[in-house]
């Protein structure tokens, strides 16, 4: 049976991964084979995804040639991050044989070492409900967890691949964005520039894969803000639209309502990609109100996650929306060597949210990640909140990644 990701391209990523090298690994949906591609930095120390974007580039790259590209949220650089396909595993490893590939700088963007305090996440709570219940709308407030693992972040990216087939699966690091892994199940948009067909979900509401009742009059509500919202994104930029049937869409232990969206018409993939993105799933409608009350209550800066992830290849944009995902960074507390992982998760609130669903319904969206990154380790060397880890260029350049 042939492995999701090659014993080449795991080697290919611990190259990277030590000389510091923009790559992606990754897997859509239903794929049983990963895809590598890696590529030098700019030579303004940066990655572009975009040859439109790559002024300072100085390699003959086509404007074809297939991305992995990865966004912040509500995209707020002025390129797009991600990795071009000059690279293939078998390349890196040849050239690492031959020593010739040079060790590149670490990026500087580092991971928090202290979670979301649950006093701060209720006040939010309570601050956010009192505004909806008075203005309506809805606000998308997320947390984060710290967790340092002495688990090599190549092994937590194998088994959390693994185990949710179903959804784009990517492991990528470059200059602007530091190292990220995620398997999201939220497409975001997929387009092909040549006919202008799309498509693309509403994927709001959720509970428990457990709970086999129907579907409460908050989840449903919070649902169809969203599908409406995509709906008209799409309709204004002249795509004709069509709204299939809601369903059930399970990941792990938590389940979502799902309205499937399909259209034709679309002249501009990348454009109706920037005006999706990001959803009220993840942000909350009026969006510049959410997002303002997001600066204001949230304690965490959000980096790449809610952002736009995925892969232009051919005439073939497939982009999703970034969740279940962790920013890690090598790290050493207490002579331990392993990874600082910032877990992110968060939840629609409404008129009618609770404090303490609301926190759960995160803890259950880091559940699955959180799990792979403990996987066969003893309680004790998984540390929460690692106020003394150090990383680099603070630890041994002998660290084993």
């Amino acid at each position: 049976m042939m492995k999701l990701i090659s014993d080449e391209q795991l080697e290919a990523v611990e190259i990277c991964l030590v000389r510091n090298i923009p790559f992606a690994l990754f897997s859509h949906p239903g794929e049983k084979t990963c895809r590598f591609m890696a590529a030098p930095p700019d030579n303004d120390g940066g990655s572009h995804a975009f040859i439109e974007d790559d002024v300072t580039c100085t390699i003959d790259r086509s404007d074809s040639m297939d991305t992995f590209y990865i966004s912040t949220f509500c995209a707020d650089e002025p390129y797009t991050p991600g990795v071009r396909a000059v690279w293939k595993e078998s390349n890196i490893v040849a050239l690492a044989a031959h020593s010739e590939l040079p060790e590149y700088s670490r990026s500087d963007v580092l991971p928090s070492l202290i979670s979301t305090r649950r006093g701060s996440y209720d006040k939010a709570i309570g601050m956010m409900t009192a505004r909806v219940r008075k203005l309506g709308g809805k606000v998308v407030l997320s947390r984060m967890e710290s967790v340092f693992s002495p688990r090599k972040v190549i092994e937590v990216a194998e088994d959390y691949f693994n185990s949710n087939p179903q959804t784009f699966r990517y492991l990528c690091q470059t200059p602007e964005t530091g190292l990220w892994l995620g398997a999201t199940p939220e497409l975001l948009l997929r387009g092909d520039t040549t006919s202008g067909r799309v498509s693309t979900m509403a994927l709001a509401g959720t509970r428990s894969n457990d709970d086999a009742g129907e579907w409460d009059d908050k989840n449903i509500a919070e649902h169809e803000v969203v599908a409406d919202y995509i709906v008209s994104v799409l309709e204004e930029r002249g795509v004709e639209v069509e709204r299939h049937t809601r369903r059930e869409l399970v990941f792990g232990p938590v389940k979502h309502l799902c309205t499937p969206i399909t259209g034709n018409g679309c002249q501009d993939i990348p454009d109706l990609i920037a005006h999706l993105n990001p959803t009220p799933a993840v942000l909350g409608v009026p969006p510049a109100m959410a997002l303002a009350e997001i600066d204001v209550c949230e304690t965490h800066r959000r980096r790449c996650y809610s952002g736009a992830v995925g892969t232009r290849e051919d005439d073939r944009y497939i982009s999703y929306v970034n969740l279940r995902c962790a920013f890690a960074a090598p790290a050493r507390l207490s002579g331990c060597d392993g990874y600082v992982y910032n877990l992110y998760a968060g939840g629609g609130i409404m008129p009618d949210s609770e404090a303490d669903s609301e926190w759960a319904e995160a803890d259950a969206k880091m559940s699955a990640l959180r799990s792979m990154i403990a996987r066969g380790l003893s309680a004790e060397s998984v540390i929460i909140n690692p106020r003394g880890a150090q990383f680099y260029p603070n630890v041994s350049q002998n660290h084993t990644l």
